[in-house]
């Protein structure tokens, strides 16, 4: 089936995937701004913050570029250069969670939440690659698994980033 004809059938999903991650966007900003002292205090707090502002934003980049009338060609370095923009932004997250002193969020848990990312961006990328090859329905196959996928990661991050700022805030409640 041609590129155009799969863009026109997946264009809804993508304008209700990027919504939802813009809006999504603007209450993560909003939550952390409410207890900005607790997130700056904690690396792997702001570690977890940003990938998944990396993640909101690549699904809203992602859909961008899945609506944006032009042919597989042109899409398909897109989503490559999405997904590595994406991996370098959360690479010295990782590495700033892994040296945190403090750990509001167990170890394993970063590790679950930055590697369930760091897959999505590389399940992006090879999106692109198979978009760039002309399995164009294998790569929208793809990208709504991925997009999936990193909407619930993110759903997630952002309730553990809620419980973390949330006991951030009371450890630095004076003791009566």
């Amino acid at each position: 089936m041609p590129y155009q004809v799969l863009a026109q059938r997946w264009h809804d999903f993508y304008v209700v995937a990027g919504t939802a991650a813009a809006t999504l966007v603007g209450l993560l900003f909003v939550g952390l701004s409410l207890h900005l002292r607790a997130v700056l205090s904690r690396s792997e707090v702001q570690s977890l913050a940003r990938v998944t502002l990396a993640n909101f934003g690549l699904i809203l980049f992602v859909s961008l570029f899945m609506v944006i009338p032009q042919g597989s060609s042109a899409t398909s370095p897109d989503l490559i250069g999405s997904g590595v923009f994406s991996l370098a932004v959360i690479g010295p997250s990782l590495i700033a969670a892994g040296r945190s002193r403090t750990r509001t969020l167990r170890p394993y848990q970063l590790v679950l939440r930055f590697g369930s990312s760091a897959l999505g961006y590389v399940a992006v990328i090879v999106a692109g690659a198979l978009l760039g090859r002309g399995s164009e329905a294998a790569a929208f196959n793809w990208l709504v698994v991925v997009i999936v996928a990193l909407l619930v990661v993110s759903l997630r991050n952002s309730w553990d980033l809620l419980v973390s700022v949330g006991a951030a805030t009371l450890d630095d409640q004076p003791k009566p």
